[in-house]
């Protein structure tokens, strides 16, 4: 049991990761959602999924956008990423850790 979810957890900082690099390396913020599903080959209900997972976390900031409005198929590429300052804490922290 331990396994899956270590191995969740490290496909969620693989995809987090994925993200903050493609924020940090697009203009548009709605554009890094798009990128990330391509990368991993996430269908769109998967993405809506993944985004909820991470709001409910707080990984990701909805305060600028209702999200309902890309929470649904054929929008949810258009999710604008914010990472909050928890996840970039997070993402430091396991890139120390593989040090």
């Amino acid at each position: 049991m331990a396994n899956i979810v270590n191995l969740e957890n490290l496909r969620l900082e693989k995809i987090l990761r994925e993200l903050y690099n493609a924020q940090k390396c697009t203009f548009f913020l709605e554009d890094a959602m798009g990128k990330v599903m391509d990368k991993f080959s996430l269908s769109e209900q998967q993405a809506i999924e993944l985004a909820k997972l991470l709001m409910k976390n707080e990984l990701i900031s909805s305060k600028t956008f209702l999200p309902a409005t890309f929470l649904r198929p054929e929008y949810i590429r258009s999710f604008p990423i914010i990472l909050t300052t928890k996840a970039i804490a997070l993402l430091k922290e396991g890139s120390t850790d593989h040090k």
